[in-house]
């Protein structure tokens, strides 16, 4: 090897030690960066020429090092795992917040509670059972009874907001699929133009990586990389990101009053969703709260229809009897809708004469005031199972969901932290090891350029022998 040849030989070790401490400053510079993979630079020996010296013999020195690639230190089993625990907990969590505010509804125990105004309403039917000719016992009577409609219609509200408020959540995933599905689609380009040289776009497949984890939190995609880095992405088998930047978007459609939106796909099939948070958030709008709404209702017909058959059948102060106790739509002009939980209310009758709540079982000739067995039969009402029974079952199973979904959300957190620690001690940046790379690389650096030195005076030797 010639002089002149180990000067270009040094000048590879100068340029491959440099590329090396640039690696190093960058996974510095990116310690603190979410979701950042620890990049590495592979040295490798640049093979002899395979020619010969000019002594004939075969050159078996090597010609330096280089940077052979860049590559991440990236298990893809253990990001995999990740991602698909990050999803698990996206999915419990939105399950866990929409208990929440369920509890929020039916505030159990409480003075506030249906339960609690159920017992008061129950309890001033036997006051009145007691003191049938009382007005005090029978406005009270009244008043709980408005209290206990109040609630439900109260009741009622809350969960139709909460499905507004769950429509709303739900469609802002979607547009958030959308999007993340058109910035996949202009990363697929970069990467893919990128590397058609047969270099690597670590950064950017890192940012790729966020926005795939990001989406599978929302839904349960699939994937797959082409031989040309691009990421196509499935989603209910359709192709939500497909080769050479085409993406399909999900649509969504306007609700009629009241309604809630509609997703699907551009061909019209509705849009399926079985994991992830937008899973989550779908199920509880569309089932959850629907059947809710529907065992609320139920309550409220079942209250509606057992006191007043009794209640008809009763006579008040004036003698009178056949009037219901709450306000039935059929005997309305047209008559209206079936009662349920935002319409249940005490006919205008009793509210504005608390006379005319027929307690007595019997009216005979000159009248029975005194008499306040219908009043008790309907307190004996109190424990029945089509509504004591059915609330009770009701805030159990909300009380129960909302625990399981709070434990859950504890379980897949632990999981995702453990994951999410495996995932740093192999990818992440560790300054103290990346502190020893760059000692390494300097020191290497230094020498070859001690090296330039000696070789440039045994140049600078040979000439000063030629020139003298």
């Amino acid at each position: 090897m010639s002089s002149f040849a180990a000067l270009e030989v040094l000048r590879r070790a100068l340029f491959a030690q440099q590329r090396a401490m640039d690696v190093t400053g960058h996974n510095i510079a990116n310690v603190n960066t979410p979701g950042y993979t620890r990049q590495e630079a592979v040295l490798a020996s640049v093979p002899p020429p395979g020619g010969l010296s000019r002594f004939g013999t075969t050159l078996l020195v090597g010609s330096g090092v280089q940077v052979a690639a860049l590559r991440q230190a990236r298990d893809l089993f253990l990001d995999r795992q990740l991602r698909e625990s990050r999803q698990s907990s996206a999915e419990w969590r939105a399950r866990a917040d929409f208990w929440t505010q369920v509890e929020a509804v039916f505030p159990e125990p409480s003075d506030t509670g249906l339960g609690e105004l159920l017992a008061r309403f129950w309890n001033a039917w036997q006051e009145v059972s007691l003191n049938p000719e009382s007005l005090a016992a029978r406005t009270s009577l009244v008043q709980q009874a408005q209290v206990l409609t109040d609630a439900l219609h109260q009741s009622a509200q809350r969960l139709q907001e909460m499905r507004q408020h769950l429509d709303a959540v739900a469609t802002g995933y979607v547009q958030r699929i959308n999007q993340l599905g058109r910035e996949l689609a202009d990363l697929n380009t970069q990467i893919s133009r990128l590397e058609l040289t047969g270099g690597r776009a670590l950064d950017l497949r890192d940012h790729r990586e966020r926005l795939l984890a990001e989406l599978e939190e929302l839904a349960d995609v699939t994937y797959t990389e082409t031989e040309t880095g691009e990421l196509l992405v499935y989603l209910q088998g359709r192709e939500l990101v497909g080769p050479g930047g085409r993406t399909t978007e999900i649509r969504i459609t306007e609700p009629l009053p009241g309604g809630v939106h509609g997703f699907g796909w551009p061909d019209g099939q509705d849009l399926v969703v079985r994991r992830g948070a937008l899973a989550a958030v779908l199920q509880a709008r569309d089932e959850s709260t629907t059947e809710l709404r529907d065992r609320l209702d139920t309550l409220a017909r079942n209250l509606f229809e057992r006191v007043n058959s009794l209640h008809r059948g009763g006579y008040n102060l004036d003698g009178e009897t056949g009037r219901p106790f709450f306000h039935d739509p059929a005997e309305d002009v047209p008559p209206g809708p079936p009662v349920d939980a935002s319409t249940l209310r005490v006919h205008s009758d009793i509210l504005t004469d608390p006379r005319k709540i027929a307690a007595a079982g019997s009216w005979a000739g000159g009248g029975e005031p005194g008499n306040g067995e219908v009043a008790l039969q309907i307190a004996q009402l109190r424990g029945s199972e089509e509504m004591d029974g059915l609330y009770r079952m009701l805030v159990t199973e909300v009380g129960v969901g909302a625990q399981e979904a709070g434990r859950q959300v504890a379980y897949r957190d632990l999981l995702t932290d453990q994951l999410q620690l495996r995932r740093e001690a192999t990818s992440g940046v560790s300054l103290d090891e990346e502190m020893t790379q760059m000692l390494r690389y300097q020191h290497a650096y230094e020498a070859a350029a001690r090296m330039v030195r000696t070789v440039d005076e045994m140049i600078r030797t040979l000439l000063g022998m030629v020139g003298g």
